[in-house]
């Protein structure tokens, strides 16, 4: 928890595809053939909804991930791609649906940065602005694009950086999982 909330909006996944196996444990530290998926989930909306919709983004995340799954068969690249996103978009309607069955969860979202791992290959999915970075030697690179309000305005070169720093509306966010029944992922490798 931060100094400004009183409870804490993000949860993170961390799991072994092929053992099926999620947390932090030792036995998760290695990637089978399958892959190992990772995400960041940052929550939002009133009362508890934001801590909601992030716990919903990464469970749903990780079943999709995980169903299905041929035992003994190396998950093919393009597949793993296609999952991913499929699995995210998943996770979007239905935090979309439980926000419209339940007054209190109104507004509810969250941001999702997932990252899947196989043999070589790794692949970032994202909605929102929770960042992305990979780190080789010393160096750390963002992978990511924030979809946000003033990163959009940086690259048509209505604001420059500095600008940015202190601009009014700099938490708006141009999508999110739960905010509308569709999102637009963003897939790199």
């Amino acid at each position: 928890v931060g100094q400004i909330r009183e409870h804490n909006e993000e949860n993170f996944l961390v799991a072994d595809l092929t053992k099926k196996a999620r947390g932090l444990t030792e036995q998760n530290r290695s990637v089978g053939i399958q892959g190992g998926l990772f995400a960041v989930c940052d929550g939002m909306g009133g009362a508890a909804a934001g801590e909601i919709a992030s716990q919903l983004a990464v469970d749903i995340l990780y079943e999709r991930m995980v169903d299905h799954l041929e035992e003994g068969h190396s998950m093919q690249r393009d597949d793993l791609a296609r999952r991913l996103v499929r699995a995210i978009e998943a996770a979007g309607l239905r935090i979309f649906q439980e926000a419209k069955l339940d007054r209190t969860r109104r507004g509810m979202g969250t941001t999702v940065t997932a990252a899947a791992l196989v043999d070589d290959h790794l692949f970032f999915a994202q909605v929102g602005d929770s960042r992305g970075y990979v780190m080789r030697q010393g160096q750390l690179v963002q992978l990511t694009r924030d979809q946000s309000l003033v990163n959009q305005l940086i690259e048509a070169g209505q604001l420059t950086e500095e600008e940015a720093e202190t601009f009014e509306h700099n938490n708006i966010i141009l999508q999110a999982l739960g905010t509308a029944d569709t999102v637009q992922v963003d897939l790199t490798y």
